[in-house]
């Protein structure tokens, strides 16, 4: 499931929307390890801009 949700955030990365909507689905889907793997990966992959969109979105999710 990890590696499915990277090439769908790899579709979606020049639409930030959507980038995000599916970043809290698959929060929703995977573990806390695989989370966390997703998280380190978006941060090596896509730099600064998407880190904070994946913060935003976990915070949401908090909320």
């Amino acid at each position: 499931m990890l590696e499915h949700q990277k090439k769908v955030l790899l579709g979606l990365a020049k639409n930030p929307y959507q980038f995000r909507k599916e970043i809290i689905k698959s929060f929703g889907w995977l573990n806390r390890e695989q989370a966390e793997d997703l998280y380190n990966w978006v941060k090596k992959e896509m730099g600064s801009y998407y880190t904070q969109l994946v913060h935003e979105a976990l915070y949401s999710m908090s909320a």
